[in-house]
């Protein structure tokens, strides 16, 4: 079987068999990883309109992919991630499963999954052929370093 080339092929595979969602989506990152830095052409990937698997869970996660990596990698958010059949989880679901890892997740959730009430580390899609730039963090460092704990502490002087 080839390689899902667009998150509409991923939906494709999805609906014909939705064990294979998470190996097509990341068969599918590993081709949009490839792209870069090729805005067009990751747009391309993104852009194809996925026909809904009828799964809440999968059909919010495509919708997550789609805006996620539009607002990641800098390019626009095709309009069919807003559409309701991508809002449609009715709870909450914690990707890795874990309760120990639930607090963390919350946090770390980009906007885009954490909308459709998805909760995952800050880079979802991070794989082997990731870009090599910055990868998010989380946005709270702690403890912070001594110098930021010192001038917290610190009275103001105005």
């Amino acid at each position: 079987m080839l390689r899902p080339q667009t998150l509409a092929d991923v939906a494709q595979r999805a609906r014909e068999f939705p064990p294979e969602l998470y190996t097509a989506l990341n068969e599918f990152a590993d081709e949009f990883y490839l792209d870069h830095p090729d805005k067009a052409a990751q747009q391309r990937r993104i852009d194809a309109i996925p026909e809904p698997a009828g799964e809440p869970l999968i059909d919010a996660l495509i919708g997550a992919v789609g805006e996620h990596l539009a607002q990641r990698w800098g390019l626009l958010v095709p309009d069919w991630t807003q559409r309701p059949v991508h809002f449609a989880l009715e709870e909450p679901r914690f990707l890795p499963n874990s309760r120990a890892l639930r607090g963390a997740l919350i946090v770390e959730s980009p906007p885009a999954f954490r909308s459709r009430l998805l909760f995952t580390g800050a880079e979802p899609l991070d794989r082997a052929r990731f870009p090599n730039v910055a990868r998010a963090r989380v946005p709270l460092d702690w403890p912070p370093p001594p110098d930021e704990r010192e001038s917290a502490a610190a009275p103001s002087r105005a």
